[in-house]
């Protein structure tokens, strides 16, 4: 899963790197097979390359043939596959300085934070739950809602702009089995109340492999339904309109929990590449370490 990981990095940069240069979503696309020397069929997932309002779509997979006039933002979730094992990882980068830019900077140093939540012991619906409060913290200090991160998530806010679960099980299957298994006779760890999509409710053991995958998004549809109730009232609108046309962020890393300090593969794997490329090599919007 560590060589998985060098791979999905290396392709991770050159489509960041096809980006600054004006390229096309098609065109990254394609450069990331390129670096990570994998055909589309050996990759564990199709890969989610995505520009501007683009990226609110969790699961985007158009393509864009042609570059838009205007290059706003760049969401980016890909993987690769080492002798059968995947690596899952997602970045997010600003075209140029701002708010949304800001957004990129908290939303990353948030999902640090929850990376270093990854234990052994730890209950992974508690991570689920500190991720909401924590992005709540965020969405409010960018003005995007009123309330702070716990009022945020009682008042069911945080889930207009954070809809899916923290993360997964990562192995041989990107969404590995077994995420939501209570015991051996099949029984069922539930998910937190109001939280459906969570795909992990397990308690983590040493060894253990896991997305951490915070996301704040602008989605039409949520967006729709919270101006329709008593959300309203807790959200920035003027903020929101500003944000839309970026579509959204998402960090994600590969995290092993182990008897210590969690094992970051992704950032491990960032560091790695840009301690091997030549001084000032470091593309802009990289994050390592």
């Amino acid at each position: 899963m560590r060589r998985a990981s060098e791979l999905g990095v290396r392709g991770h940069r050159a489509a960041l790197l096809a980006f600054r240069r004006g390229a096309s979503e098609y065109e990254a696309h394609m450069r990331y097979l390129e670096a990570c020397t994998q055909r589309e069929e050996e990759l564990p997932y199709n890969n989610i390359v995505a520009y501007n309002e683009n990226a609110a779509v969790l699961h985007y997979q158009h393509l864009e043939r042609s570059a838009p006039a205007s290059l706003r933002s760049f969401l980016i979730d890909a993987g690769a596959q080492y002798r059968g094992y995947a690596s899952d990882i997602t970045r997010t980068y600003a075209a140029a300085p701002g708010r949304f830019g800001e957004l990129v900077e908290q939303v990353d140093a948030a999902q640090r934070a929850l990376c270093g939540e990854i234990v052994a012991g730890r209950d992974y619906r508690d991570v689920h739950l500190s991720a909401h409060r924590i992005l709540g913290d965020v969405m409010h200090r960018v003005g995007l809602t009123k309330l702070p991160g716990q009022a945020a998530l009682e008042q069911g806010v945080t889930g207009v702009f954070f809809p899916h679960g923290i993360g997964h099980l990562l192995g041989l299957q990107v969404h590995d089995v077994g995420g939501v298994m209570g015991d051996a006779r099949g029984h069922e760890r539930q998910r937190p109340e109001g939280h459906p999509y969570l795909r992990l409710t397990r308690m983590l053991e040493p060894g253990v492999v896991v997305t951490v995958e915070p996301g704040i998004y602008l989605i039409d549809s949520l967006l729709a339904a919270a101006h329709s109730d008593a959300r309203r009232a807790h959200i920035d609108w003027t903020v929101v309109e500003e944000l839309k046309p970026f579509g959204g962020v998402r960090i994600e890393d590969n995290v092993a929990a182990t008897a210590a300090l969690p094992e970051n593969m992704t950032r491990e794997a960032f560091a790695r590449a840009i301690t091997r490329d030549s001084p000032g090599a470091r593309l802009a919007g990289d994050s390592a370490v």
